[in-house]
């Protein structure tokens, strides 16, 4: 099975291509270009680094939040538009679910990302032996919002790992905190090959989409509807 999994939910957009659970080939380009512009070149070349097809996609997976509103409908259109056209199923992956996968530590992981505006998005995971379960709702708040709702929750420092692409930016803040004590992991921006290996955890349990029905995971509602609602 060909898996060909993208990432724009942020600013370091990636491709990855899986054969039948080993990644063959991943681009990450770190490219100040638009992700409308990019992201079908980095498509193209993971793709001739397998001498493979478009048509030869089986199953396509996509990050699909939650992160900035625009790139991620980058991301999304474009896997709505492949998997319509060559009638391929795909696969949905919370960001923070391919956070917590892309960690090395295992237990209690508490993803956090980058949501601006002096506030993140964070959850609570839970993996074992690779495998992971979400452990509460995702949410969007400032960090010591987050950190109190944690704290509601009976998530002790001792007992939890923080995991994020951003981690330097969070490290004085969790320091300064009371998760001070609690241990901290910083991996990849480039997440798409994480939201290949989620999603073929998912597609093992059928958890696989029609094209119409992939939606977006925003967490946060856009400032269309947040202007809308005003007036």
């Amino acid at each position: 099975m060909w898996l060909l999994a993208l990432d724009t939910s942020s600013k370091d957009a990636s491709v990855a291509l899986l054969r039948d659970g080993h990644l063959v080939s991943g681009v990450a380009p770190h490219s100040e270009e638009q992700h409308s512009i990019q992201l079908f070149r980095s498509i193209q070349q993971a793709l001739a680094q397998a001498s493979l097809p478009l048509a030869g996609v089986d199953v396509y997976a996509v990050a699909n939040g939650p992160g900035a509103f625009t790139a991620l409908r980058v991301g999304l259109t474009v896997v709505k538009g492949l998997a319509e056209m060559h009638g391929k199923p795909v696969v949905a992956v919370s960001v923070l679910e391919a956070v917590a996968a892309g960690a090395a530590a295992e237990g209690l992981l508490v993803p956090i990302v980058d949501a601006y505006r002096g506030q993140v998005f964070g959850g609570v995971y839970e993996k074992r032996e690779g495998k992971l379960a979400g452990r509460s709702r995702e949410r969007v708040m400032t960090m010591e919002e987050f950190l109190a709702s944690l704290a509601q929750e009976g998530v002790s420092p001792e007992a939890c790992v923080f995991v994020s692409p951003q981690m330097s930016r969070w490290a004085s803040v969790l320091a300064a905190g009371p998760y001070g004590a609690a241990p901290r992991e910083g991996v990849s921006p480039a997440l798409a090959e994480a939201v290949a290996r989620c999603a073929a955890r998912k597609i093992a349990r059928g958890e696989t989409l029609d094209a119409l029905r992939l939606e977006a995971n925003y967490v946060r509602r856009s400032d269309a509807e947040l202007l809308w609602k005003r007036k």
